[in-house]
């Protein structure tokens, strides 16, 4: 199958590996002719992913990729889901999303500015300030462990390779003993203030949820994920068939698999790496890319 479109990708401004001037660029090269980068709870790589895709000949779309911890779905079973849904197409200066992005990139913001100082601390980490990374990262608000690391990395005090360890160490299971000084939305908060903004709801990843689709388009859920590489081919033949009997919008993407995530860096076999993916394997069709652009099923 021939993907035109790739809508699920992350970039810099998040946790992704590529600017989005390069995920233009080598999206391109693989065969994509439009793009969405849809970082996790910003927005900010919108003017820049616009700049990249017009200078390569590639269509965009706008959309954030928001975490929604868990929402009650059945009240009689008690049953609970934890969800990741695309919004595409909203307004980021929707009084009450500004306030929710600007509340997102304070959480992870916060966390990571914590564990840096603990890291200090413990004479972990040696040879750079929070003002410096900062200063490295201009222009972006939401900050992880990625940005961080890369900070390291331009002051020459890390490689790629240490990566993994830097992680480990600094990280890894230490984020949950940060308190959050911001608390996400549940499901059906994010899926209405999205349409409140004046987007749509997509849901990401639908692996071993497709169960509870219905429930989460009596929420305001008007698309899904297909073609993406965490779902196994025979969820994504289900997931193709209740899009295409539900009506819902059909979108998919790479995520942090393959060359779009820079995955392959530390592989000499790109094969080696646990994620990769064959080249144009995740995306949607022009078809179902042209009625997410154009907010017009065509079904």
């Amino acid at each position: 199958m021939k993907f035109y479109a790739n809508l699920h990708t992350h970039s810099t401004h998040s946790d992704g590996q590529l600017s989005p001037e390069q995920l233009a660029k080598v999206a391109k090269g693989e065969g994509y002719s439009a793009l969405a980068i849809t970082d996790h709870d910003v927005a900010t790589a919108w003017p820049e992913l616009q700049a990249a895709c017009q200078a390569e000949g590639m269509e965009c779309i706008f959309g954030v990729e928001f975490s929604a911890p868990s929402v009650l779905l059945k009240r009689k079973s008690g049953a609970y889901g934890h969800f990741h849904i695309t919004g595409y197409h909203f307004d980021p200066e929707y009084p009450a999303m500004k306030e929710y992005l600007a509340g997102m990139s304070l959480r992870q913001t916060h966390q990571t500015k914590t564990l840096f100082e603990w890291g200090v601390a413990e004479g972990k980490l040696r040879g750079i300030t929070w003002e410096e990374v900062l200063e490295y990262n201009a222009g972006k608000t939401w900050l992880c462990n990625e940005q961080l690391f890369r900070a390291l990395m331009d002051k020459g005090l890390a490689v790629r390779a240490d990566h993994p360890q830097f992680f480990r160490e600094l990280f890894g299971s230490r984020r949950g003993q940060v308190p959050p000084a911001y608390d996400f939305k549940q499901a059906d908060e994010i899926i209405a203030l999205i349409r409140a903004a004046g987007g749509v709801a997509v849901l990401a990843h639908p692996h071993r949820q497709l169960h509870l689709v219905e429930p989460l388009m009596e929420m305001g859920i008007e698309g899904m994920e297909v073609w993406h590489p965490d779902l196994e081919p025979q969820e994504q033949e289900e997931a193709y068939r209740l899009a295409l009997e539900k009506g819902l919008y059909i979108s998919g993407g790479t995520d942090h698999y393959g060359v779009c995530d820079n995955a392959y860096e530390n592989y000499p076999n790109p094969k080696d790496c646990p994620y990769y993916m064959e080249p144009g394997s995740a995306g949607t069709t022009y078809e179902y890319y042209v009625e997410l652009r154009d907010r017009k099923r065509s079904r």
